[in-house]
Parts: C-alpha cells; structure tokens; sequence
C-alpha cells in the first residue's frame, strides 16, 4: 500500500512583493489625486474669470445705455458736454443726461435743442483703494463694479483715432481663486454719443 504525502502550500506575499504593491498604489493615488486637484483648479479659474468677464459687462451695459444719450457737442451754457479729465487721470467722467426741463413732455425746447438736466451731473468715479467704479448723482452713489483694477474713459482729446462723439472704456477687473490665483480680465467698449 502506497501512502501519499499530503503536501501543504501556503501561498502568502513576501514583504517586497506587499512594499512594491504599496508603493505602486501610492503613485497612482498621488496621480490621480494631482489630476483631480489640476482639474479643480482649472475649473476655479474658468468660473472666476467667467464671474469678472459678465460683472464687467454689465458694469459696461449700464455706462453704455447712459452714455449714448450724452453729448460732446453742445453750445448750451453751462455746458451739458461729457468731461474727461486728460490722461493719466482719465478715472474719472461726469455728464449730464437730456431732460424735459419745461414740462411739455418732450426732451427738446421750442427752437428743436436738446435740453440738458444740468442740475443733476452723474459722475463715473473709480476708487483704486475700494476696487470699486461708482456711479454718483446728487449725493446718491452707487457701485457699478467690484474687484476693479484699472479703467479708463478715453475720447478724442486723449485718443486722435476716436471721432468727437465716439467715447472708449477700458475696464480691468482683478480678482484672486480661493487658491490664490490672480485673475484679471479686460473689456473695452467704445459708445457713440447722442450728437
């Protein structure tokens, strides 16, 4: 009678084998955890400027709409014109708006002129150490924008390719990720005034 030998096997891993397999888990956490976190980062940027590019055209609608009803060309004193100071503090603009100041229901007097709110001078006004451009009117002020680092009213006394009832505005806004990523975006405009 022939016995046979039962052999037991244990199979098991080796240290090397448990430190390698560790090691290769541990790259390929640390990827993906990079590309995660790349991916995080890029989509923080993509909304921050997105935020700043919409904040910037909407501060730019507004300015426009009013804009477009000034005037660069009136004789009437006092004097209705848009009002730029010259570069480099061109931060700063004040108008006035057409108005029906004899109460017939029309904007224009009996000889067919413009007339003008004199009375009420709106005021675009950048404040660097608020980040803010406000619009000021009879002591009410209101914020057009945030997060401002620069902007700039240019007309054809500062810009000689601009016609005398053209006004440009540069508007740079500035903002950081909660990852500290500076964001900066720029919009430009250029308005065709009333006359």
């Amino acid at each position: 009678m022939q016995c046979s030998k039962k052999q037991n096997s244990v199979y098991g891993f080796t240290l090397v084998e448990v430190l390698i397999a560790s090691a290769i888990s541990i790259v390929t956490i640390g990827l993906m955890l990079g590309i995660y976190m790349a991916g995080n980062d890029f989509w923080e940027i993509k909304k921050s400027q997105a935020e700043l590019q919409a904040q910037a055209r909407i501060a730019l609608d507004q300015m426009s709409s009013e804009l477009k009803r000034t005037t660069r060309t009136s004789t009437q004193n006092p004097s209705p014109n848009l009002d730029i100071p010259s570069q480099p503090n061109n931060k700063n603009i004040d108008f006035c708006l057409p108005a029906d100041n004899d109460g017939d229901g029309l904007i224009t007097d009996a000889a067919g002129n413009i007339e003008w709110d004199t009375n009420s001078i709106i005021k675009y006004q950048y404040i660097p150490g608020q980040k803010e451009l406000r619009r000021l009117e009879n002591g009410n002020s209101r914020i057009l924008a945030a997060d401002v680092s620069d902007v700039e009213f240019i007309d054809a006394n500062i810009d000689s390719q601009l016609a005398l009832t053209e006004l440009r505005i540069n508007l740079t806004l500035s903002a950081d990720t909660s990852r500290k990523r500076a964001i900066t975006t720029t919009l430009s405009s250029t308005i065709q005034l009333r006359n």
